[in-house]
């Protein structure tokens, strides 16, 4: 089997697995999990720094008037999602540093993929295949993230007729 590494990612987590054959009759490959990263910049999204729910407008009257503050937020949670897509890149690329052949499939929400695209293509070495799915299969279990990446058609099937 070629090298195929595989990136789970989301906007608050990211999880890389090494594909690899199995003797095993009803499963042909294996899902070796080779990381896990954490973004901790998201980590407490939506509260201020005492641990309160942050409001959508500046309600404080000897500030002015009010005005809306949600599109500032918004800009901020896409640019620490993108450095965090940076982030994994660089920890896939160190996955398959050494290959010369292979490919990394981005598995991830339509939003995160499309900055991790950018991300990986500059990170990996040219001759790596990147393959993309669009699903948002982060919180799934190594077994069953193989079963749902099977049906999908990224992993191959079962043996012996199963599915």
């Amino acid at each position: 089997m070629d090298n195929v590494c595989v990136v789970v990612a989301g906007s608050r987590q990211a999880r890389i697995f090494l594909v690899q054959e199995s003797d095993a009759p009803r499963a042909p490959v294996r899902l070796i999990e080779r990381g896990t990263l954490g973004n901790p910049d998201l980590r407490t999204r939506g509260r201020s720094v005492t641990g309160r729910v942050r409001t959508e407008t500046n309600t404080n009257r000897q500030a002015g008037p009010v005005h809306p503050i949600g599109a500032q937020r918004a800009r901020h949670e896409v640019e620490l999602e993108r450095r965090f897509s940076t982030e994994v890149a660089r920890k896939a690329a160190s996955v398959a540093r050494n290959w010369t052949t292979g490919s990394v499939v981005l598995i991830a929400d339509p939003r995160m993929l499309g900055f991790l695209r950018g991300a990986m293509r500059s990170a990996l070495n040219p001759a790596i295949r990147v393959k993309e799915l669009a699903k948002d299969y982060v919180r799934l279990t190594t077994s069953r993230l193989r079963d749902h990446l099977t049906k999908d058609g990224v992993l191959p099937a079962r043996r012996g007729g199963a599915t």
